[in-house]
């Protein structure tokens, strides 16, 4: 798979993990009669870090690939690691940003 189709699946999976967790998550909210865009925004924030994570399939992998460059010199595998990590995190905090627009709209 191209790096650009990786790029896709990881900003996207990290913005479906927070997006969705965040729902579900006031959806909860809302039955247990508690404030649920109130929930939904602070889920939002504690998600972004696991989005990231889930989109990297762990963390385990992320540390292998820069361990490759000291032991085998691949300097274009952290490279590409590090553009994959940065569109993850763009992922979870795009999803981060759209829960909390929805908590500000009235």
């Amino acid at each position: 798979m191209s790096l650009l189709a990786n790029m896709f699946l990881h900003f996207f999976i990290a913005f479906g993990i927070v997006v969705g967790g965040s729902l579900m998550g006031g959806l909860g909210s809302f039955l247990i009669r508690q404030p649920p865009i109130y929930n939904m925004t602070t889920i939002a924030d504690n998600l972004k870090i696991w989005g990231l994570v889930g989109a990297l399939g762990g963390t385990f992998d992320s540390f292998m690939q820069i361990e490759r460059v000291f032991t085998e010199g691949q300097i274009s595998a952290i490279i590409k690691q590090i553009i994959l990590i940065i569109s993850a995190f763009a992922g979870a905090h795009s999803g981060t940003v759209l829960i909390q627009w929805l908590g500000k709209m009235d």
